[in-house]
């Protein structure tokens, strides 16, 4: 069985046009044969995008068919912005301080810097305020992010070199 995005789309389609009834209309769409319909229903099933309805026989091989539905996940799906499931699904990570303050403590003593160095910017990074060490570390991952190309640069390089 070969996959037809556009099949599967087109059923997606046409599913969306009831919600949340179900119908029948998704086991023969024009151009497509019921196999077609049938075998890229119960795959977009398998992801939870639909419930194709598709009952198959266990010992004879016979398919009953009731009716198909898209599901919440499949309508998430066609939506452009990932819909109610990608707002819900958003994850907020929260760094206390305390963390990022060892993290950069840990930077500052692994790097080429003079010890006397190290140990004056460790005094004045255990000195900051909490608002001090979030604002250093937003104008850190900025510069970070600023240097993403550079960076993919160097990791292209690096396998270059590794792969040759």
């Amino acid at each position: 069985m070969k996959l037809n995005r556009e099949l599967q789309r087109a059923l997606l389609e046409e599913l969306r046009v009831f919600y949340p009834r179900r119908s029948q209309s998704a086991y023969q769409l024009d151009g497509y044969t019921q196999v077609e319909c049938i075998n890229n229903l119960v795959y977009l099933e398998e992801h939870g995008l639909i419930e194709s309805g598709v009952k198959l026989g266990s010992s004879n091989g016979s398919v009953t068919l009731t009716q198909a539905r898209i599901t919440a996940r499949g309508m998430d799906f066609l939506e452009e912005d990932g819909g109610l499931g990608a707002a819900l699904g958003v994850v907020t990570i929260k760094i206390h301080e305390d963390t990022l303050r060892e993290l950069l403590e840990r930077k500052i003593l692994e790097s080429d810097t003079p010890p006397e160095e190290k140990s004056r910017l460790v005094q004045r990074l255990k000195g900051l305020s909490a608002e001090a060490i979030k604002h250093l570390t937003l104008k850190l991952l900025d510069e970070g992010v600023g240097r993403l190309p550079a960076t993919v640069a160097l990791i292209g390089t690096y396998l270059q070199q590794v792969l040759q």
